[in-house]
């Protein structure tokens, strides 16, 4: 039985795929819609949205700028999702 990869979300790591995905939703844009305002295929921003790639940082901001944001607004975000997480399990900490 072959080995499978599964990658883990480290309770450290930023949760923005999640950000980015509720500003696409919010904006009314599917994800072949984003990836082509960024000139991307749709399957790139599928590996965001799922944390299995990150893009870069070039490639964030133009991401925040098309999604109506800011790259620190995204991370922000994130920091207040993984406080609630921790508050919620304080044994995690």
């Amino acid at each position: 039985m072959p080995l499978q990869f599964t990658p883990r979300r480290s309770r450290h790591t930023p949760r923005f795929p999640n950000a980015i995905r509720a500003y696409r939703i919010a904006k009314g844009m599917s994800q072949a819609g984003l990836a082509a305002s960024l000139g991307l295929h749709r399957s790139l921003v599928s590996r965001w949205e799922h944390g299995l790639r990150l893009p870069s940082v070039p490639r964030l901001l133009q991401v925040a700028r098309v999604l109506g944001a800011t790259p620190e607004l995204l991370f922000r975000e994130c920091a207040r999702e993984d406080l609630r997480a921790d508050a919620a399990n304080p044994s995690i900490a």
